[in-house]
């Protein structure tokens, strides 16, 4: 009976051995299983991991380029992270690790920032600059300060008041968008009927379509200004025209021909004014009957007498 109890002892222990070493194979090629051959390790070291697990994804500009490793404490208290990275992704020297979460209450992940070296990680390299995981203590204590200040706003007397005026106005503005609203819903005021009227709604709807119309005209060349958009020959005589008005205000500026001159010779200027003055003082003196042309014009004796030789002449 002894004998039959050894045996049984000792083909239990033989089975809870077997057992564990089964499970330590399994682990062991489940680790190499999922752990990819077209990949190159790099390492990087971070002052603080937390929430970074094995199997965290590894990304550059939001892609995955691999996967996290395993996971060391240095001698310096430091964690230690080995990055598998897909051989067909490249690191550069200068590039940055940061642990980023998804979302606010997301995993851990490990992003690539990177450089402008054009020198790349060989296999086993490590990553120069890293940035750690932020804590809750670390957002606790970066928005202290914030909450701090807002306390001692509100627990004034002044900016208690300050909080009751900005409640009113807030209260305030939604009434007023309440009674625009209903506004609208009744009809009443430009976007009311806009909303509310199906005649306008309607005549909208039909300029619409008129507009519609008028532009297919217009891409199909029809009318005036369908020539002017697509008759490239009327384009070309109207860009021509410009042209040439261009060219003779170019040439009226530097005072070529006789309307330039005009504009810009001071001397003509001034002889055709002293001409125009001359004109006027003739033309005064015949008025009033001055000289041989004056006496033509308006003595009436001159004129009886030249015409009784006249006569006398025939």
């Amino acid at each position: 009976m002894a004998i039959r109890g050894g045996t049984e002892i000792k083909v239990g222990i033989f089975v809870f051995v077997g057992i564990i070493a089964l499970l330590y194979l399994t682990f062991k090629l489940a680790e190499e299983a999922f752990t990819p051959k077209d990949v190159y390790r790099v390492y990087a070291v971070f002052d603080n991991i937390s929430g970074l697990t094995k199997g965290a994804k590894v990304e550059m500009a939001g892609i995955p380029i691999g996967k996290v490793g395993k996971i060391e404490l240095t001698n310096k208290g430091k964690a230690k992270v080995e990055l598998l990275i897909y051989k067909n992704y490249k690191i550069q020297e200068d590039a940055k690790a940061v642990i980023r979460t998804y979302g606010v209450l997301g995993d851990k992940f490990i992003d690539i920032k990177p450089g402008v070296s054009t020198v790349y990680l060989t296999p086993g390299s490590m990553i120069a600059y890293t940035q750690g995981a932020i804590s809750v203590d670390e957002i606790l204590a970066s928005i202290g300060p914030a909450v701090e200040g807002l306390k001692e706003l509100l627990g004034t007397e002044e900016g208690k008041q300050n909080l009751k005026i900005l409640v009113a106005n807030i209260r305030d503005a939604s009434q007023s968008f309440k009674n625009i609203a209903e506004k609208i819903e009744k009809g009443q005021g430009i976007l009311g009927k806009l909303v509310t009227d199906e005649k306008l709604y309607k005549d909208l709807t039909e300029t619409v379509e008129s507009l519609k119309i008028v532009a297919k005209q217009i891409e199909s060349g029809q009318g005036t200004l369908g020539k002017l958009v697509n008759d490239e020959e009327l384009y070309k005589s109207l860009r021509n025209t410009i042209a040439n008005l261009e060219s003779v205000s170019e040439r009226l500026k530097k005072g070529e021909g006789t309307l330039g001159k005009l504009m810009t010779d001071d001397k003509l200027y001034k002889d055709l004014k002293a001409i125009a003055s001359d004109l006027r003082k003739i033309t005064a003196q015949i008025e009033s009957g001055q000289g041989t042309l004056g006496k033509l014009l308006k003595d009436d004796s001159l004129y009886i007498e030249a015409k009784r030789t006249l006569k006398s002449v025939n």
